[in-house]
């Protein structure tokens, strides 16, 4: 890919770099390149992402693992746990039968599993009515993604609500109608839009990558996302999102990718995408690392949205 994109890249462009058919809609493209005061948007929304609270789901997941990976002869027993801890209705007292027995270095190791990932949620529904665009929010009473059973992301979680000061206000309405807009141009049947945004912000230490996607290449179960609008990238490097199909016979092939910078986005097909307009696309961000370890961490601050249509 070139260095400097032209805007917007969408699903035509991707057919031309892949020499074959993408059916499924895509558009890279910027804060500018749609029509909005670029600069405003970041400087009113990059403080936003310090006050996040943080995403204690990952750390849990990845106790459960480690638990696993010291006790694999047991590993069955503690995953029974793993559900009910995950969801937050036990502590990690739970574990104390296996906590008990890690050695001195691996207990180090268990302690150093800290969250990383600061995030909130918002829900708004998205209508047009007599030419003018009503937006109304609604209570997130939990979070879970649309995918199978065994996905530990088909669980619900319960992330804190986007304060009003983040999300009510005249340019994230802004950004939110003209991705409304964006959705019924390629679903044109499109009556109202539920967007689910989550901000979300990524820490990278020394020694330790930040990292998006830590499920690899994935589908978040919406018809259609955002996988990210970048706000802001301090002292990181690496973190390419990329666009991925999976082919008939389940392999799965980068169709695209790049890294964005801060005012960038992706929009693109989601879940039953294959079905509604005939390519399967998935989403994968790779881990980024610090640009200078001398500063001591970095941040990768995005917001995202889930976009399910109603037609």
């Amino acid at each position: 890919m070139p260095d400097k994109l032209t805007f917007p890249v969408d699903e035509t462009a991707v057919s031309r770099l892949v020499g074959r058919p993408v059916l499924s809609p895509i558009r890279v493209s910027s804060l500018e390149h749609i029509g909005m005061d670029q600069q405003l948007f970041l400087k009113t929304f990059s403080p936003f992402f310090e006050s996040l609270p943080w995403d204690p789901y990952d750390v849990r997941r990845m106790r459960v693992e480690f638990l696993q990976s010291c006790f694999p002869e047991e590993s069955d027993e503690i995953q029974v746990l793993f559900k009910a801890y995950y969801t937050g209705q036990v502590g990690f007292v739970m574990f104390e039968k296996w906590t008990e027995r890690l050695s001195e270095s691996q207990y180090a190791q268990l302690e150093k599993i800290q969250p990383w990932r600061r995030r909130s949620v918002a829900q708004f529904y998205i209508t047009e009515k007599d030419g003018t665009i009503q937006v109304a929010r609604e209570t997130v009473t939990q979070f879970a993604q649309e995918v199978s059973g065994d996905d530990y992301r088909s669980l619900p979680r319960i992330f804190e609500e986007s304060p009003i000061s983040h999300v009510e206000n005249d340019l994230f309405y802004q950004w939110m109608e003209c991705i409304f807009k964006l959705t019924r141009n390629v679903r044109p049947e499109t009556k109202g839009v539920r967007m689910v945004a989550h901000f979300m912000s990524v820490k990278a230490r020394p020694m330790t990558p930040g990292n998006n996607s830590p499920e690899g290449a994935h589908e978040d179960g919406a018809d259609y996302i955002v996988s990210a609008l970048v706000v802001n990238l301090k002292n990181v490097k690496g973190g390419v999102s990329q666009i991925i199909e999976q082919l008939d016979d389940g392999t799965k092939e980068v169709i695209f990718s790049h890294r964005l910078l801060e005012g960038e986005f992706i929009f693109q097909g989601d879940s039953k995408d294959e079905i509604i307009h005939g390519t399967d696309l998935w989403h994968h961000v790779t881990p980024f690392a610090l640009d200078d370890e001398s500063q001591g961490e970095g941040w990768r601050d995005i917001i995202g949205f889930d976009i399910n249509v109603e037609v």
